[in-house]
Parts: C-alpha cells; structure tokens; sequence
C-alpha cells in the first residue's frame, strides 16, 4: 500500500467520509483510540498495557469524541487496526470499532496495524536516505511480526508482508518498531523508534489518506498469522470403577 504523506494536499469532497473527523482505534499492541481530520491528529490516548484493552477502549473512545469536540453523527467513519497481533487485544479492538459504528451508522474500514509505523518510519527513511526498510512489533514467543516496505519521497509501499517469524528471518534492513529494540542482536534498530507501537493517530491518518484515493482499506478481519495461546480443554476422563 502506497499513502501519500500527511502534508500531501488532496481536496475531497465535502460530503466525502474523509472530509469528515474519523475515529481510529488500534488494539495490535496496547490500547489506543484518536480522531483524526483533514491530516491532523486532533486528539489521542494510548494504554501502556497490553492486557487491558477491553477496560480501556470504551472510556479512551469517550475521551477523545470530548477532546476533539466531535459528536458521533458527524463522524465519516471508524478505522480500526486488523494486526497482525494477539488474538485478545485484536478481538477487543475489532469488537469495539464495529460495535461502535454499527451505533453510529457509520462505516467501519480496516487497515493494516504495521502500517501505523510505516506511515512515520517512510519519512525518517527517507531523510536518512533509506530506500527500503521494515516494521517489527513484537509477537511473543521470541518471534515478530514485521513487514517490509520501501519509502518514495517519505511515503511507504508495503512490499512484503505481514509475516510473523524468529527475529533471524526477519529481511535485514533497518528496523522500525518495538520488536526492533526488543530483538537488537537480531534486528538493526532504528534509533528513537525502538519502542513504536501502532499508535491509532497515526492508523487513523493512514485510513484518511487511503478513503481519499479511494483504495488501500480492508475489511476488518483480524491477522492473527497464528493460532490463539488458549487452548481448548480436553475431554474429561471416565473414572475408573475398578
């Protein structure tokens, strides 16, 4: 997916869902939730837990309608982070924003979590002269999830991915994301990026940017890459009558 960066001007109409402040909600990594319109983050929230996301989405969504001064009729739509991430926090995310714009009457669009940190990664690759680079978001069980994108002009294209791997097999370029700096001796760290996560300000403009060019959203669908850590219970044993 190639997005143009958020200083590029495009002119949508003004009944157009991207001329009006959209509600972004991300859940890949911690809990967040932004409005966003015309470019600009007009209020946000982020968790710093991974493991609260269904206590602090409805409230952080509240927050930030008040701060923004938005009331849920004139949203243009919800954009809501697909992952790749746990099956937990993707569900809790993908429930809420669907939830909320089937309240609201209003469309629900996905976007892809890793591209969160693309959006910004683009434009320090492309200041340091970067061609190509990647994404990590750290996946647990010593893997990440990562995908490979290349900047032109400050703006990404996701070339490969999103992949969920051992840091070993992660393509070796320079290293967006906090899977970057939890795996440093496997993955080239990007200085002030080591602790990125999807942020839903920044998902929020990626969702923007895309309604205005009219391609690059997804259903929402979780990429959960691989198969949740409950496992179901096994079958009870007879008791033994001897």
């Amino acid at each position: 997916m190639s997005v143009p960066s958020p200083s590029t001007s495009l002119s949508p109409s003004p009944s157009s869902p991207s001329a009006r402040p959209l509600l972004a909600i991300d859940a890949s990594a911690t809990a967040s939730a932004a409005v966003v319109r015309s470019g600009e983050v007009l209020a946000r929230f982020a968790s710093t837990e991974t493991n609260t996301h269904a206590e602090v989405l409805t409230p952080a969504v509240q927050r930030v309608m008040a701060e923004a001064g938005v009331q849920p009729g004139k949203l243009g739509a919800v954009i809501a982070g697909v992952g790749p991430g746990p099956f937990t926090g993707l569900r809790a995310g993908l429930v809420t924003a669907r939830s909320l714009a089937f309240a609201w009457g209003c469309e629900v669009h996905g976007v892809m979590s890793l591209d969160a940190i693309a959006l910004p990664a683009a434009e320090d690759a492309f200041r340091a002269g970067v061609e190509e680079f990647v994404v990590a978001t750290d996946a647990r069980r010593r893997e990440v999830y990562w995908a490979h994108y290349a900047s032109i002009g400050g703006q990404f294209q996701r070339l490969h991915g999103p992949f969920v791997t051992a840091p070993a097999d992660v393509t070796p370029l320079p290293a967006y994301g906090a899977g970057a700096g939890k795996y440093p001796d496997g993955l080239a760290a990007v200085d002030g990026f080591s602790t990125t996560v999807p942020d839903a300000g920044h998902l929020g403009l990626v969702g923007e940017l895309a309604l205005r060019r009219g391609r690059g959203l997804l259903p929402t669908t979780p990429l959960y890459l691989r198969e949740s850590d409950a496992v179901a219970p096994g079958a009870r044993k007879r008791a033994s009558t001897a």
